[in-house]
C-alpha cells in the first residue's frame, strides 16, 4: 500500500529520464517552464547539456550494456531518486505537451503504478512477433523467453500488454517497489524489450496496475512524434566485440556486392529481353502498319464505289421521277379525253337526230351485213346521219 502523506505539502514529486550510450540526441520538454516540478535526466554523459532537464551524471551499473543499465534506472526510481516519493518516468522519444502535474492528477489514492495500454498491440504474444520480426533483440532469447511464459503462464500471452514509455509511481509502494525489482531482473535474463516482461513481473508481485487511457501516440499530456521512425540501438551493439562487428559488416558489405552483381546479371538479362521485344513490337508495328495501309486503300475503292452507286441512284430516281411526271399527265390526258368522249356520247344520245334514228339503229343491229356495208360507202362528214350510224 502506498504510504499517506506525511507533508503538508504533499509527495516529494519529479520528472525524469534515462539516456545512456550516446546513441541519441536528449529530447527537449519546453513544457518544463510551465511546472514546479524537477525534470531530471539521469545520464552516463558527463557533458550533456539541457536547457529544461537537471543532468544528473550516473555511472552504469553495466558498462558493456547501455541498454540495459539504462532499463535498471528506468526501472528502480526508488533506488536511484530516493529523495523523491513519486516520480514519472517518460521515454527521451515522449514529449509532454502539459504540465506533469496534470498526469500526477491521474494517480489515484493508493495505486503505486500507473501506466498506459498499448494502442495498437492487441497481446503479449503480438508484442513478441513483432519484437521478432523488427530484429530489436536476440532472436534465441525473445523466443527462450517466450516458451518459458508459455509454459509458466499461457494466459498472460493472451492480455493486452502495456506502453511503458510513460510510468507513474508512488516509491513509498512495497508493492511497487517488488514489481519493480522483479521486472528487472526478468529484463536481466531475458530480453532487453521490457514490454514484453511487464505484466508478467506485476503479477508475480500481486500488482494491479491502474491503465491510463493515453493514445500511445497522442492524447492531451503527450506526443510522440519519433514513433514512426524511432532511432533503435541494434541489439547486439553491446554484446558483439568491435572485431567481430567489422567482420559482420565485411560479410554484410560482401553479401551486398554478390547480391548487386545477381541483380546486375538480372537487370542485363532484363534489358537484353526488353530489345527483344521492342524489335518484335516494332516488326509488329510495321505489319500492322502495311495492313491498315491495305485496308486504307480499299475503303476508299469501296468508298469511291458507293458513290457512284448512289450517283447512278439518284439519276434513277430522278428519271423515274421523270417517268412517274410523264405518265402522270398522260393519265391526266386519257382522262379529260375519256371524259369529252363521255360528254360527247351523252349530247349525242339526247339530240333530236338520235331518237328519230333509234329505230333504224335498232333495225341495223339486227342485219349486220347491211350495217357493215355501209360503214364502207359513208362519207365522214356529208352524212351526218352515217356517223351516227357507227355511234
Amino acid at each position: 500500500m502506498a504510504i499517506p502523506d506525511a507533508s503538508p505539502a504533499g509527495p516529494r514529486r519529479c520528472v525524469y529520464t534515462v539516456l545512456t550510450g550516446g546513441y541519441e540526441r536528449l529530447t527537449e520538454q519546453p513544457v518544463a517552464a510551465r511546472s514546479t516540478l524537477p525534470f531530471l535526466c539521469l545520464t552516463d554523459d558527463p557533458t550533456l547539456r539541457s536547457d529544461s532537464w537537471r543532468i544528473r551524471p550516473v555511472a552504469p551499473c553495466l558498462p558493456m550494456d547501455p541498454v540495459r543499465s539504462q532499463r535498471a534506472m528506468k526501472l528502480l526510481p526508488h533506488r536511484h531518486l530516493p529523495e523523491f516519493d513519486q516520480s514519472l518516468y517518460i521515454d527521451n522519444s515522449v514529449l509532454l505537451t502539459a504540465p506533469p502535474e496534470t498526469l500526477f492528477a491521474q494517480l489515484a489514492a493508493g495505486q503505486g503504478l500507473a501506466l498506459p495500454a498499448h494502442s495498437y498491440r492487441d497481446s503479449l504474444l503480438d508484442e513478441f512477433l513483432e519484437v521478432s520480426r523488427l530484429g530489436y533483440d536476440d532472436q534465441g532469447r525473445i523466443f527462450e523467453q517466450l516458451n518459458h511464459y508459455q509454459l509458466a503462464c499461457p494466459d498472460a500471452l493472451a492480455q493486452s500488454p502495456p506502453w511503458t514509455a510513460i510510468l507513474l509511481r508512488d516509491h513509498r509502494d512495497a508493492r511497487m517497489r517488488r514489481a519493480m525489482e522483479l521486472w528487472l531482473a526478468h529484463v536481466l535474463r531475458y530480453s532487453r524489450r521490457d514490454q514484453l516482461s511487464a505484466e508478467i513481473a506485476f503479477a508475480q508481485a500481486g500488482l494491479v496496475p491502474q491503465r491510463l487511457a493515453l493514445d500511445n501516440h497522442l492524447s492531451c499530456f503527450h506526443a510522440w512524434p519519433r514513433s514512426a521512425a524511432r532511432q533503435m540501438r541494434p541489439p547486439a551493439l553491446s554484446l558483439v566485440p568491435p572485431a567481430a562487428q567489422l567482420r559482420q559488416l565485411e560479410q554484410a558489405l560482401a553479401t551486398g556486392e554478390a547480391a548487386r552483381a545477381a541483380v546486375a546479371g538480372e537487370l542485363a538479362g532484363q534489358l537484353a529481353a526488353t530489345a527483344r521485344l521492342r524489335a518484335e513490337l516494332a516488326a509488329s508495328a510495321q505489319a500492322g502498319k502495311a495492313a491498315l495501309e491495305t485496308q486504307a486503300r480499299e475503303v476508299e475503292r469501296l468508298t469511291a464505289a458507293l458513290a457512284e452507286a448512289e450517283e447512278a441512284l439518284d439519276l434513277a430516281r430522278a428519271d423515274a421521277r421523270e417517268a412517274a411526271c410523264q405518265a402522270a399527265l398522260r393519265l391526266q390526258a386519257a382522262e379529260a379525253a375519256a371524259a369529252q368522249a363521255r360528254r360527247d356520247r351523252s349530247e349525242i344520245l339526247q339530240s333530236t337526230s338520235w331518237r328519230l334514228l333509234a329505230p333504224l339503229q335498232a333495225w341495223l343491229a339486227r342485219h349486220p351485213r347491211l350495217r357493215a356495208g355501209l360503214r364502207r360507202v359513208r362519207r365522214p362528214g356529208k352524212h351526218p346521219a352515217a356517223v351516227s350510224l357507227d355511234q
